[in-house]
C-alpha cells in the first residue's frame, strides 16, 4: 500500500533494472529490508503499545483490554478487535473515501492473520464461559507511510501485544435473596505489578512480495518509488512454525504459479 502518486518512465525503468541487477535505489538487494526502530511501552494509557519506524514508515499501535461479552458463537474465548487508521498528515493522499478503504483493508488482514484460535489461544481470554471475557481493542495508527504498510503494521501490533499486561481479576457469583437470581460481581486489579503477559509465540509475522517489471524477480519491503512500480504483490502472514494464516493478492498483475512454493 502506497500513496498514489505518478512517477516518470525513466524513473521506473532505472527502478525495474535496478531490481533485474538486484541492486535496488536505497543499496539494497532484492530480498534485504531496511533499518527499523522498535519501540515498545511508550503509551502509558494503554495496557500494551508500541511504536516501528521502518524507513520513513511510522506505526503508533495501543492495545486496550477491557471485559466484555464473548461471541455468541465461541462463548469460552476471549476477542481481538483490530482498527486501523492513516493520518492524512502521513501523506495527502490518505482523505476522504480513499483513506477508509485502506483503513478497511489494513484492518481486516490483520483479524485474518491473528484473530484465530490456531494462531492464538482465545480461550486464555475467557473470564467466565458464555458471559464475560477479555476483548483486546488493537488500534494501529499509521503516523507515516514510506512503503510497506502491511509488514510494518502487523510488526507492530505483535510487539505492542508482546508488550500487553493483562490485570488479574476476580470473579465472584452474587445471590440476590429476593428472587434468587445470580449475578456476577468482578474486581479488576489496580496494582500495576499484578498482571499476566500473553503467549504470543503462534502469532504470525506478515512478509509481502512485491513483483516489479517484466521478469520473474519479486521485493521484500518495498518503499514508495518501488511500490509505485509494483505489477503484483503477495502478503503472507505466516508464524514461526512456519504456519500460513491469511494470504493477500495485490496490484492488477500475477505471479508465476512455479514461483509460489519457493516465495512462500
Amino acid at each position: 500500500f502506497g500513496a498514489m502518486k505518478k512517477i516518470s518512465a525513466k524513473e521506473k525503468l532505472f527502478i525495474e533494472q535496478g531490481v533485474e541487477q538486484n541492486i535496488r535505489g536505497d543499496g539494497r538487494g532484492r530480498l534485504d529490508f531496511r533499518h527499523f526502530i522498535l519501540e515498545t511501552n511508550i503509551i502509558s494509557q494503554t495496557n500494551g503499545s508500541a511504536r516501528l519506524r521502518l524507513g520513513n514508515t511510522d506505526i503508533l499501535v495501543g492495545v486496550k483490554a477491557e471485559v466484555g461479552e464473548p461471541d455468541v458463537a465461541h462463548p469460552d474465548e476471549g476477542r481481538f478487535m483490530f482498527n486501523v487508521e492513516c493520518c492524512p498528515s502521513a501523506t495527502p493522499e490518505y482523505e476522504g473515501r480513499g483513506a477508509e478503504l485502506l483503513n478497511v483493508e489494513l484492518a481486516r488482514f490483520l483479524e485474518k492473520s491473528m484473530h484465530t484460535s490456531q494462531s492464538f489461544n482465545l480461550k486464555s481470554l475467557s473470564i467466565s464461559p458464555g458471559k464475560l471475557c477479555w476483548v483486546l481493542y488493537i488500534d494501529a495508527m499509521v503516523l507515516d507511510s514510506g512503503g510497506n504498510l502491511n509488514d510494518a503494521i502487523a510488526l507492530a501490533s505483535l510487539a505492542a501485544l508482546h508488550d500487553t499486561k493483562i490485570p488479574s481479576i476476580k470473579v465472584d457469583t452474587v445471590t440476590d435473596k429476593s428472587d434468587s437470581s445470580e449475578e456476577l460481581k468482578i474486581e479488576v486489579s489496580d496494582d500495576p505489578e499484578d498482571y499476566r503477559r500473553l503467549d504470543i509465540q503462534g502469532l504470525p509475522v506478515c512478509v509481502s512480495l512485491t513483483k516489479i517489471g517484466d521478469a520473474n524477480h519479486f521485493v521484500v519491503d518495498t518503499d514508495i518509488p518501488e511500490e509505485m512500480c509494483l505489477s503484483a504483490r503477495i502478503s503472507i502472514a505466516i508464524n514461526r512454525s512456519g504456519k500460513v494464516f491469511a494470504i493477500q493478492k495485490g496490484g492488477s498483475g500475477g505471479f508465476d504459479g512455479a514461483l509460489l512454493p519457493g516465495m512462500m
